[in-house]
């Protein structure tokens, strides 16, 4: 039970429940067990600009996307993340000294997808 309650702990102030201290929160655990996707090498389906103004990017479950800021500085991720975590600071995967801003990122699942 205890186990239980800690991560939905983790994963509500994840979500955006605890936006207030995002930055002061220690979400390593999270990031090694893929829960917000994985670093990624290959080609990008997206490019996402982001400035200091951005409040949120929506990208779909799966999608590979390079993330670029106004600064020049870039990164590309995978978003595959293993559980229902879907909203989330972009600071949490950015890499040190990348520029995120308070962006948030919103990953949009299957079931969330508009059909025609």
């Amino acid at each position: 039970m205890n186990v239980h309650r800690n991560f939905l702990t983790a994963v509500l102030f994840c979500t955006g429940l605890g936006v207030g201290a995002a930055g002061a929160a220690d979400n390593s655990w999270l990031f090694q067990k893929g829960f917000f996707g994985t670093p990624s090498q290959g080609k990008p389906e997206v490019t996402i600009k982001v400035s200091g103004a951005t409040g949120n990017i929506w990208v779909d479950h799966f999608a590979t996307a390079k993330i670029e800021n106004d600064k020049g500085a870039n990164f590309l991720w995978r978003f595959d993340g293993t559980t229902g975590v879907s909203n989330f600071p972009l600071k949490t995967i950015a890499p040190r000294g990348f520029d995120a801003g308070s962006t948030q990122v919103i990953v949009m699942h299957p079931s969330q997808h508009l059909s025609p």
